[in-house]
């Protein structure tokens, strides 16, 4: 599989799906680390009840959809925005609510590092700058193992 054929399929795909797979490539690759990466249920479709509920245990608007629990170049901590590519025919990619744009303020100011990705080449590049790795060997498993990572089991 190429890099455009993983953008053509992740343009149909939903953000929980892209998700998904990042998180799969992320264990993968990092088994060590790979409870350190964890999502924090706070979006997607929910009754009021179960929104309440979200509230009521301590949810944010704007909180992010990833955490990775790992010290690196001064941060605490990267926190990591999902969001969906940019779909030719589309004006844009998805976007970050005023809630979100709010939130990465806040924690950036608190000394965490803060990044929003548009599918999972995105999130392979990001982890790596946050790690300080070069990406290259990363995104080539990438395009030879998308599928595996698309349909693994969590």
């Amino acid at each position: 599989m190429e890099n455009k054929e993983i953008k053509k399929q992740e343009a149909i795909m939903s953000e929980a799906q892209i998700q998904h797979s990042c998180v799969a490539w992320f264990r993968s690759k990092f088994p060590s680390k790979q409870d350190l990466l964890f999502a924090i249920p706070n979006g997607g479709d929910r009754t009021g009840k179960s929104g309440a509920m979200r509230k009521y245990e301590g949810a944010l608007a704007g909180a992010p959809d990833l955490i990775l629990l790992h010290k690196r170049g001064g941060y605490g901590a990267l926190l990591i925005e999902m969001k969906t590519p940019k779909v030719k025919g589309q004006k844009s990619a998805g976007r970050q609510s005023k809630a979100q744009e709010t939130f990465q303020s806040q924690v950036e100011e608190a000394g965490y590092k803060y990044i929003v990705c548009h599918g999972i080449e995105e999130f392979v590049r990001g982890v790596c700058e946050y790690a300080h790795i070069r990406p290259l060997e990363y995104l080539a498993d990438l395009v030879d193992n998308y599928e595996t990572y698309r349909k693994a089991r969590l």
